[in-house]
């Protein structure tokens, strides 16, 4: 079998931040993927010559933790965003706001207590709460190199919805100051405070559109892999592990294609249920499988692509819209729903630039459960595809409601269900993976087989930025603050 080497399994962003850092780090890396193509919800796909997202639409962070990740990872070239407006709508009171571009966090909170005024004073607690949550987030400031501190705040006790509720803060204000609940997918009534916070920070504070999605990120990946030695094996994944040997470490695992790799660390940046499959059965220890028993999935999405005509006067951004102010109902899939509408424009390959809006509505993983289970049977379904022709049409009226310039001038390009993304993304297709409860702890670092780290679920940030970050804090478990230092060092962040 040869060298040992360190074995990432999955693709996504945390895949590919980890596979750098441990070639940095000196190691021998191979990366696997079951899918043909790496990158995860970074992909994006064609329709008509035009490209559009499949996962990674915006996020926050592009002028501070996302730069620092760059250009630890030698991606600089992949940092670029266009910052977007977020307008919000709450169609059951009536609400309609929009907090314009580089707004910045202070900027986004005078907005919100400016249009909800007898909310003002409680919106300023929350605003505080929130930059006090990020102020003492762990490794926000990577040149940091001194430990983080693990202490339990008020506000890793408390949940959004018990937050909210202890500063006087009204059902709407609520709704339009925690609307980027959709960004993690877990319930303010079961959220706690803290992990909600940092990504409203980050949301707040520099909401901004990567410039062509996730291609330049893949692309800069592909070329630093060359550099450092990683071998990369799509299509491929892990069958089995050999024995534990006596200290606890497997170090045999079997491929997907019959090959055997010597292992000396494996690192999961899968979904957990995937990752626990994959253990050793003897190594299943009774916590580990009582965590698994207990955890719930993020929202899913109904995703729709659509072109837009050339005649609409077209600004590139966000547009949040809201059946109901009660988001726990919406994350729970329960009838009301959410849909952002990212709009933004695209260079087609006929060189001309195309309007296109990308959709993304609330809905259970896992559903419609009345559909076919393969995804060739439901291509022939045609009760799937009748539904999603309809789910189509009705957020596209959606946005013509708030938004009639776009009314009759939509080309609907392409459509998925949360079962597309199962089987894009398996097990479940959920959006964010393991839903956040307050006092519940997320898996995330070393698992009962004393070389094997799970990096998956992030502890820290939901989103790509927060995937990053979940894999930079395994990796620095794993390889030691030695290690880590010099690789900090050595990048010229500090």
């Amino acid at each position: 079998m040869g060298e040992k080497q360190s074995i990432v399994v999955g693709s996504g962003a945390g895949g590919l931040t980890l596979a750098l850092l441990l070639a940095r780090a000196g190691r021998r890396v191979t990366l696997l993927e079951i899918q043909p193509e790496i990158g995860g919800y970074l992909r994006r796909f064609s329709r008509g010559g035009i490209r559009f997202d499949t996962g990674y639409h915006f996020s926050g962070g592009f002028t501070n933790v996302m730069a620092q990740l760059m250009h630890l990872l030698g991606l600089e070239e992949a940092n670029r965003a266009e910052p977007i407006y977020n307008r919000i709508v709450l169609r059951e009171s009536g609400n309609d706001m929009t907090i314009p571009a580089r707004s910045g966090f202070r900027g986004t909170e005078e907005v919100l207590s400016g249009h909800f005024r007898d909310d003002a004073s409680a919106l300023h607690s929350l605003f505080d709460a929130i930059a006090e949550v990020w102020r003492d987030t762990p490794m926000r400031d990577l040149s940091d190199l001194s430990l983080p501190r693990m202490e339990i705040s008020r506000f890793d006790m408390q949940t959004v919805g018990d937050f909210c509720g202890s500063v006087g803060l009204g059902r709407a204000a609520a709704a339009a100051a925690g609307s980027f609940a959709m960004c993690h997918g877990s319930l303010p009534a079961e959220a706690a405070m803290s992990f909600h916070a940092r990504v409203g920070y980050a949301i707040f504070d520099d909401l901004a559109r990567p410039v062509e999605g996730g291609d330049p990120m893949i692309s800069a990946f592909r070329r630093r892999a060359e550099e450092l030695g990683i071998t990369i094996r799509t299509g491929t994944t892990l069958r089995r592990f050999g024995e534990p040997d006596p200290d606890g470490a497997c170090h045999t695992a079997v491929l997907s294609d019959g090959s055997a790799v010597d292992a000396d660390q494996v690192f999961f940046t899968i979904h957990p249920r995937s990752a626990a499959e994959l253990l050793p059965e003897q190594t299943m220890t009774p916590s580990l499988c009582r965590r698994i028993r207990r955890m719930h999935e993020t929202t899913s999405f109904f995703c729709s692509y659509y072109t837009v005509d050339e005649s609409v006067p077209f600004t590139p951004g966000l547009v949040s819209f809201f059946s109901s102010n009660d988001l726990d109902a919406i994350l729970r899939g329960e009838g009301p729903y959410s849909t952002g509408y990212l709009l933004g424009r695209e260079k087609g390959a006929d060189g001309k630039t195309h309007a296109t809006v990308a959709a993304f509505r609330t809905m259970p993983p896992g559903a419609p459960e009345t559909a076919p289970g393969s995804r060739r049977e439901r291509r022939s379904d045609s009760g799937y595809r009748e539904l999603k022709t309809r789910m189509a049409s009705e957020i596209a009226d959606d946005l013509a409601e708030v938004c009639p310039e776009f009314k009759g001038h939509l080309r609907l390009a392409e459509t998925g269900t949360p079962l597309t993304c199962r089987d894009y993304d398996p097990p479940t297709g959920s959006a964010y993976g393991v839903r956040g409860v307050c006092g519940q702890s997320r898996l995330c670092g070393r698992l009962p087989v004393r070389n094997f780290f799970i990096a998956g679920q992030s502890a820290l940030v939901p989103g790509v930025m927060g995937t990053m970050l979940a894999s930079l804090t395994v990796f620095r478990q794993a390889v030691g603050e030695e290690t880590y230092g010099r690789v900090i060092r050595e990048s010229g962040l500090c």
